[in-house]
């Protein structure tokens, strides 16, 4: 079963460089085109709205790391394909994270093999520590095969 998530709560955009390098991936030009990384972080895309909860903006097609208003953890992806979908894993081992330090998180960067953002996953603002991680599935419609 699938959940879609109300855009008031999370939203997802692949950018420009996700489509550009994987179709030049295609025809053999630069190194082939890998989905490797998540990278864990705050941006200026999240913001408090005066009902205490979170404003998501629309995520620009151009992000970069740079864009990313603090950046405390990386994951390794786990991916996997059937039926025209990708399905992409992202888990945060807090073990990595610092002892008694507590993290804002509310956007999540997708880099590929050589460390370029190529989606962007923004959430209501959270906080994570070691022993509160962050887990999530999501799921690419490749358009492709029934």
């Amino acid at each position: 079963m699938t959940t879609v998530v109300p855009a008031s709560l999370s939203k997802l955009q692949l950018l420009s460089y996700y489509y550009a390098r994987r179709a030049q991936s295609e025809i053999g030009a630069g190194q082939r085109f890998l989905l490797k990384t998540a990278v864990f972080g705050t941006s200026s895309l999240v913001t408090k709205n005066s009902k205490g909860t979170y404003d998501i903006a629309s995520i620009p097609k151009d992000f970069t790391l740079a864009n990313l208003t603090s950046q405390f953890a990386t994951a390794n992806l786990t991916l996997s394909y059937g039926n025209g979908v990708i399905t992409i894993n992202v888990s945060l081992d807090t073990s990595t994270l610092a002892a008694n330090t507590s993290y804002p998180f509310d956007t999540l960067v997708l880099c590929d093999s050589e460390g370029v953002a190529c989606g962007v996953l923004c959430i209501q603002q959270d906080q994570l520590y070691q022993g509160k991680g962050f887990v999530c599935t999501l799921k690419l419609q490749t358009g492709g095969a029934s």
